[in-house]
């Protein structure tokens, strides 16, 4: 097929990239993960409309760099932190990049006269807030608000500030009892199966306390002393079997949750893997059972990279390999606004004292 200016985007850039996505996957090239999230981008950007227009059938030649700027970033940022958005601009320039490459427009409007401005960090606002709501104490009412088993889930996340796809992964083969470490190789990440984690820095080693060990020794215990390739957190109960009549007359048995039980989807049985699905209910629950602000799985990780940047403020680089950051500026771009209120806070003993 020969491709011509003038065709609608959706026609001309977005199914050419997602076969091409899709073939790359096959190959081996890219990760079903990876694939999935491009997708997604592609789709909403599709989605979206100039001048009340959808921008599917909009012509690839005709999209400019004013709409991007005046119309379409606002339809971007809105209900999304400025990461996402980084993330939906990068997958979109490199997708208008195709229309260049077929012959669709003679530049890249994601490029041409620099690269697009993502203007203002919703997160900038809210990082006060977010700092209050991951206070220690506030941390503790949450975790008080769950099940035990779910207890033990919650005060691992929050002592070693592993990422919730690198949790769900973890066996047992991975605590290693005499060193007091967790070895963290692998990760489920978003709709797809356990594969390698987020970054290369992301393989590492985080040690962990006298006390959770002990916990963590209980539960194994309590678990009967699984093998090293069991996960060591996965689903604990059985679906509730019911015998049914369909509507010929038969019967055959169904399984079933119950629907007051936060976070247990009914297809799963027990040993099987956590889900996204499962953290958030579950910490949604919490909050609102403690009666604190509502704050998300990811943000128990936050409060760990918190406590080490209090423990070893001198020392970024120390935390950054613990979160598995490549890049010791990636924790100070991320986790900046807590170093600054160290500071801030030091200031304000010293002068106290003067």
């Amino acid at each position: 097929m020969t491709l011509m200016p003038g065709h609608g985007i959706l026609k001309n850039c977005a199914m050419p990239t997602l076969r091409i996505l899709q073939k790359e996957l096959r190959d081996g090239e890219r990760t079903k993960s990876y694939v999935l999230e491009k997708e997604r981008h592609v789709n909403a950007f599709i989605a979206m409309q100039i001048n009340g227009e959808c921008l599917a059938k909009i012509s690839v030649s005709g999209l400019t760099r004013g709409q991007i700027e005046l119309q379409l970033m606002d339809q971007m940022k809105q209900d999304h932190a400025k990461k996402t958005v980084i993330n939906y601009v990068g997958s979109i320039k490199k997708f208008m990049s195709f229309g260049v490459i077929c012959g669709c427009r003679e530049t890249n409007p994601f490029v041409v006269g620099g690269s697009v401005q993502i203007k203002g960090d919703p997160a900038k606002a809210k990082r006060k807030t977010k700092v209050r709501r991951i206070q220690p104490d506030i941390i503790d009412q949450i975790i008080a608000e769950m099940t035990p088993d779910w207890q033990l889930i919650a005060s691992f996340a929050a002592s070693t500030g592993i990422r919730q796809g690198e949790l769900r992964a973890l066996t047992w083969g991975d605590i290693l009892w005499d060193q007091r470490r967790v070895n963290i190789d692998k990760a489920y990440k978003h709709k797809a199966p356990v594969g390698n984690t987020k970054t290369v820095a992301g393989e590492r080693q985080i040690p962990f306390s006298k006390s959770l060990k002990t916990i963590l020794m209980e539960h194994y215990i309590a678990s009967g002393r699984p093998q090293n390739d069991v996960l060591v957190f996965s689903i604990t109960e059985q679906p509730v079997v019911k015998v049914v009549r369909n509507q010929h007359g038969k019967y055959g048995t169904m399984s079933y949750q119950y629907r007051d039980a936060p976070g247990r989807p009914c297809a799963l049985k027990k040993g099987s893997a956590l889900t996204e699905t499962h953290f958030r209910k579950i910490i949604t629950r919490a909050c609102a059972d403690a009666g604190v602000e509502r704050i998300t799985w990811q943000e128990l990780r936050h409060f760990y990279a918190s406590m080490m940047l209090r423990k070893y403020s001198n020392d970024v680089w120390k935390v950054s390999k613990r979160l598995g950051h490549e890049q010791k500026s990636t924790t100070e771009n991320v986790y900046g606004h807590f170093i600054q209120d160290e500071v801030a806070e030091e200031e304000d003993d010293l002068l106290a004292l003067g």
